[in-house]
């Protein structure tokens, strides 16, 4: 994935508590409805992500899956 893909994942992430909410429920849809485009593995490897975590550290996480 291109690292604007990322930034703009991570950007949604940090600022929208609403993203954060739908892309625990499912995470697919939440990145596919704000036009972000993640390869086959890579939207496999999100959806394998543990959602009981903290904000804080689903952020943490996220930001070490994708880079």
């Amino acid at each position: 994935m291109a690292y604007t893909e990322i930034g703009k994942l991570m950007d949604k992430w940090v600022n929208d508590p609403n993203f954060r909410k739908d892309l625990k429920k499912d995470p697919e849809t939440a990145v596919l409805k704000m036009g972000v485009h993640l390869n086959k593995e890579e939207m496999e490897t999100l959806k394998q992500v543990d959602w009981n975590c903290s904000d804080e550290e689903l952020g943490t996480r996220l930001s070490k899956f994708f880079s």
